[in-house]
């Protein structure tokens, strides 16, 4: 059995724990600040890594993959903590994770599309992620704000470019999946400067919240390479959705520790992820 799969989920589940404890964050301060204090934690432990594996070479294109990619992650990224910040993670996260499209896509136009059991399962996940992002009539969240539709549209762009160029750049001869992460790390670093100075806002220190911001990027960064690595052992269509299935995590933990409540229509929505999952993995 190929590892691509597996390594796929696991960054599915690091990113959905991370995305949750990132949401929290968000709600106690300025999503700017958790987002970029973050991305500063998780290229600390990064750093760690690869001068522990001396090894590991870059190659030049690799790691501008990965800058290219973290530039459109580092915008994603800012948008979903925003939209975290104002509404329900139950319905942003889902909403989010359909970037899964965009390397989909681009898996069928290299001429890969995945199995036929594995395109039931992105059927069935992608119909779960639809499934999530409903809330049923006269509930307080049924009446979602256009913008925060809008800014977790626009992290589903960047994630999926983000997946996309990972992937490019972990192809790349002589490359190391862990220098890509780490190209795309300084790219997410520097479009979040470039937007904190073209808007004029200072990014504030978390304080005593820092645990909890740099526990949030330590798992994202612990996602990312576990995404890059993915990509080098499976189908890019099949892994981007795997990593795709974050809200599933990220509405249980609601779910569970926020109390968020599940319609019947969202807990169809899971069962329906969780299928694809198991599909997408025999095939």
């Amino acid at each position: 059995m190929s590892l691509g799969p597996p390594l796929g989920l696991g960054s599915g589940l690091l990113w959905g724990t991370g995305d949750f404890v990132g949401g929290v964050q968000s709600r106690r301060q300025a999503p700017r600040a958790v987002a970029m204090w973050s991305q500063v934690a998780g290229a600390v432990v990064l750093l760690g890594v690869l001068a522990s594996r001396p090894g590991d070479r870059p190659a030049l294109a690799g790691v501008v993959w990965g800058v290219v990619g973290g530039l459109g992650g580092g915008c994603g990224l800012l948008l979903f903590y925003r939209g975290l910040a104002e509404g329900a993670m139950s319905i942003v996260a889902p909403v989010a994770a359909c970037g899964a499209i965009v390397p989909v896509t681009v898996a069928f136009a290299r001429g890969t599309p995945p199995s036929l059991p594995a395109t039931i399962g992105i059927a069935a996940a992608l119909a779960g992620v639809v499934l999530l992002s409903r809330t049923p009539r006269g509930e307080r969240h049924a009446g979602v704000p256009l913008r925060v539709v809008a800014m977790a549209l626009g992290a589903a762009l960047g994630f999926g470019f983000f997946f996309v160029c990972v992937d490019a750049g972990s192809a790349v001869p002589g490359g190391s999946p862990l220098w890509v992460v780490a190209g795309a790390r300084a790219g997410s670093l520097t479009s979040m400067l470039v937007i904190a100075l073209a808007g004029r806002r200072s990014v504030p220190w978390p304080g005593r919240h820092i645990w909890g911001v740099a526990l949030a990027g330590v798992l994202d960064t612990a996602a990312n390479v576990l995404f890059a690595y993915a990509t080098t052992m499976g189908n890019l269509g099949v892994v981007g959705v795997l990593g795709s299935l974050y809200p599933v995590t990220t509405v249980l933990l609601a779910r569970f520790v926020l109390a968020e409540r599940l319609s019947g229509v969202q807990a169809t929505g899971v069962g329906l992820a969780l299928t694809g999952v198991a599909l997408l993995g025999a095939g």
